[in-house]
Order: C-alpha cells, then structure tokens, then sequence
C-alpha cells in the first residue's frame, strides 16, 4: 500500500480526504514536527505540504517517493533541483486559488483607500457624534480606484484576474516580470518604469532567487509619492523595513500585505507600528471555493502521481528533462 504524508496541516475536502485514503495510507503531522518528517518520508510515495520544508536532505533519504504536492501555487520551500536530479515531479495547485487572492488583493485596496475597518471601530466606539458629513474626520475622505493606474509585477494567473478585477473597477492596467516581456491583455513595461508610473502596485511574483528582494529600498523609492503597494503572494519579495520607513515618512500612502518573510509576523516587525498599513494573515487562498478548487487539484494529482504519470500541474518538467527523466 502507498504512503502519503500530510506534511503539516491543511484544509481538504471531506470527498478530496477521502479519495487520497483510497490510495494509501496517510501520515498527518504538523509544521513543528520536522525529524518525524525526515523519518516518516523515507518510505513515503507522496509527500503533501503547504508550508514545510521539503529539502535535499527529505528528497535524498526518500527510497520511494514519486512525488511532491504543494498545496497552493508557491513551490519556494521544495528543493526543486534536488527532486528533479531523482526524477521526482513536484507538483502545485496553479490556478486553484487564483480569484480568492485576486479579490483579497482588490479587498486590500479598498480597505487602504476608504478605512473602512477603522470607520466601523468609529463607529462602535461612539466617536460618531454628528450627522452632518463635514463633521467626520479627515482621514475619512478616502479615494476611488475608478481612473487609477494599477501595476501588476507578476502577471500570472492571479496576477492577471487581479488585472481584470481593476479594469472592472475603471483602473488602468499595465504588467511587468515573469519570463516574457509581452502579456495577451494588458501592456507590458519595465520593472522601474511599472514602479513609478503606478498609483497602485500590487506585487503577485512567485518567491525564487530572481524575485527574492526584487523590490528593495531602491525600487521602493522609485514609486510615487502617496501611491500603494499591495502584495498577496510570497514574502522576501518586498524590504519590510523599507516599506515600513516608507510609510512612516508618507512617501507611501499605504500598504496592503498578506504574506511576510517570517509567518507568523514576530511582534517586533516594524509593519505592526507603520501608519496605513493593513496587515492580513495570508489568508489569499483561504476561501470555501479555493479549498475546493486545490482539494479537487491535490487528490487528482496524487491518483496520477501513484500511477506513475506527470500530473499537468508539474512545475519542475524542463529540470526533470534537463536531468534525464
């Protein structure tokens, strides 16, 4: 019988749990038990993990394993040369959260430019005193995206529907990063060229030695003056303490941000104090139809990986042909 290791914890469909049993065994762990991991994974078949480090060291050990599920769409913490060198797909769930991300990243965008969290706690806490409009406080004269130039670094598939959604709102949009300088929908411009042009930057690259500190203290300061940043896919990609300072000085007028280069966010990150910073804990995929999207993704692929076949969603097919396999 085949062992399939749940390498830390995630949300699945009832149907989609049940289909993977089918197929083998399952070992459940969390994300804090690392040296059962190790051990565990020596005899596994597939190991399934969202957020826990499967490197050289798990993928050399691995006797039998056929394949590495991401649970989600980043693949930054597999050792993706060293599964390919053994001829083992690693597989993500592309596309299977990609409207719940966008949405949080127009969400955030909203929330930056109109408060309206802070105005419901105005609200509840009796502030609100009087009904005449002028007698509200200024912060709360907010802004519309309608008319706003949104940059999108990582035009992919959320990337892209993130475009989509702005358009809907009468945003314009223009692309930068990823592998070709061209898009299908909207246009293309340079990294530097995308930072200063935009009011709006919402950042939607994959983490991977190319993006890591893309956007540092430099880049940062090439925005415009009072514009927003808005980043929903990996951290390491954004300098915190930049931006932090940058929110301070008001050179940026707010920041939308899900995800951190350490998660939990540790209490002495500068973010916590930086004025017009919405902080979310990376939440993007964390609705009922992006669990049903990535558990329909996860239990097909593990069915083709245990049949020893290439699921479509394989993300290391150009390594494992470089590598032979």
């Amino acid at each position: 019988m085949s062992k399939i290791i749940f390498a830390d914890s995630f949300n699945l469909t009832n149907e989609a749990e049940e289909d993977i049993k089918k197929l083998g065994q399952v070992f459940s762990l969390s994300l804090q038990e690392r040296e059962k991991l190790v051990s565990e994974s020596r005899d596994a078949d597939i190991i399934i993990a969202e957020y826990a480090l499967i490197d050289r060291e798990i993928i050399e050990n691995a006797e039998f394993l056929s394949g590495i599920v991401v649970y989600g769409v980043g693949v930054n913490h597999i050792d993706l040369t060293a599964a390919s060198r053994k001829g083992i797909p690693v597989v993500n769930c592309k596309g299977g959260n990609a409207e719940g991300v966008a949405e949080l990243a127009i969400s955030l965008m909203l929330e930056c430019l109109r408060k309206t969290g802070q105005s419901n706690a105005f609200v509840r806490s009796g502030k609100w005193k009087n009904a005449d409009s002028a007698s509200l406080p200024s912060w709360m004269n907010g802004r519309e995206l309608k008319g706003k130039k949104l940059g999108i670094l990582g035009a992919g598939a959320i990337g892209t529907r993130v475009g989509e959604l702005g358009e809907a709102f009468g945003m314009r949009v223009i692309v930068s990063a990823g592998r070709k300088n061209t898009h299908s929908r909207f246009k293309w411009v340079p990294v530097e060229e995308l930072l200063s042009d935009s009011d709006i930057v919402s950042v939607n690259l994959p983490l991977v030695p190319e993006t890591e500190g893309l956007l540092s203290r430099e880049r940062l300061a090439l925005m415009k003056s009072g514009s927003l940043i808005i980043i929903t896919s990996r951290g390491g990609i954004v300098d915190e303490n930049a931006l932090a300072e940058m929110l301070c000085s008001g050179h940026l007028s707010g920041a939308g941000i899900d995800v951190f280069r350490e998660e939990p966010l540790p209490p002495d990150s500068p973010l916590l104090s930086a004025p017009n910073a919405v902080l979310t804990p990376h939440m993007g995929g964390s609705t009922l139809e992006s669990v049903e999207n990535i558990s329909r993704i996860i239990a097909a692929s593990c069915k083709l990986l245990i049949e020893g076949k290439k699921p479509p969603k394989t993300v290391n097919l150009e390594m494992l042909q470089y590598y032979g396999h």
